[in-house]
């Protein structure tokens, strides 16, 4: 991450490689998920909103649980996640985004 306060939604779609569209529909799912808002409303994430963020797209992308079930596991262990994996997925994740950044500045 860029050590910012906030980031915008766009900014918060490309780091995670979703669609915006798809960040505000988890904002209806997840109570949790109420990034601030500018007066003219335009969304403002934090890095805690992203961490958030970022385990849903673990359970859902790469464990394979639907959002029931994310939510499901939320609640029933809501400060311990239940793969030890996760640390590492996302370090992974975040190095292949980064490297296909590079691969396509390298390419232009």
């Amino acid at each position: 991450m860029k050590n910012k306060l906030f980031y915008t939604i766009q900014e918060v779609a490309e780091m995670l490689d979703i669609p915006a569209s798809t960040l505000r529909y988890w904002e209806k799912e997840f109570s949790v998920l109420k990034p601030q808002r500018t007066s003219t409303g335009i969304r403002r994430y934090t890095e805690k909103d992203i961490e958030f963020l970022k385990k849903i797209l673990y359970f859902t992308r790469d464990c394979g649980y639907s959002l029931d079930g994310v939510k499901k596991l939320l609640q029933t262990h809501k400060q311990q996640y239940l793969d030890p994996k996760y640390e590492l997925v996302v370090t992974l994740n975040e190095m292949k985004v980064m490297l296909l950044d590079m691969k396509s500045q390298l390419e232009n």
